[in-house]
C-alpha cells in the first residue's frame, strides 16, 4: 500500500458514514511513524481516537477506548456500514471474518488465516 492509499484510510472507513457514538471517556493515541495516521479526531486534531497502522502486509485499526473493538463483535444495525468499511479496508480485497482473540488461551491457539482478530 503506497503513501497516497494510506492517507484515503479516513475516506474510505467513513464512506457514508456521517458519525458514530462515542464509547465511554477514550483516551488520545498519538501516531507518530510514517506508518500511522489519525482517522478520527475528538474536539480537536490532537484528541485522536481512531489510528490506523501499517506493519509490513499487515493493517490494523487501533482505538483510544476498548469498549470500540466490542462493536466487530456484537454489530449493531446503526454502525453496521463502518464495521463493513474497516472490514473492507482490513482485508485487504481476501475473505476475511472479525474473530476475538479472548476465545483463545494462547495465540498459537488461534486460526489467523482468513481472520481479523479483535
Amino acid at each position: 500500500m503506497d503513501d497516497s492509499e494510506f492517507d484515503q484510510i479516513s475516506q474510505i472507513i467513513f464512506d457514508g458514514i456521517s458519525s458514530i457514538d462515542r464509547i465511554g471517556i477514550p483516551g488520545t493515541l498519538i501516531p507518530l511513524t510514517n506508518d500511522t495516521r489519525a482517522v478520527l479526531c475528538g474536539d480537536d486534531s490532537t484528541n485522536v481516537i481512531i489510528v490506523a497502522t501499517r506493519f509490513g502486509n499487515g493493517r490494523y485499526l487501533v482505538f483510544a477506548h476498548n469498549g470500540y473493538p466490542y462493536i466487530f463483535l456484537n454489530i449493531e444495525e446503526k454502525i453496521r456500514k463502518f464495521v463493513e468499511n474497516c472490514q473492507r479496508w482490513l482485508k485487504q480485497g481476501h475473505q476475511a471474518e472479525f474473530v476475538s482473540i479472548n476465545d483463545a488461551d494462547t495465540m498459537s491457539d488461534m486460526e489467523t488465516r482468513g481472520k481479523i482478530l479483535i
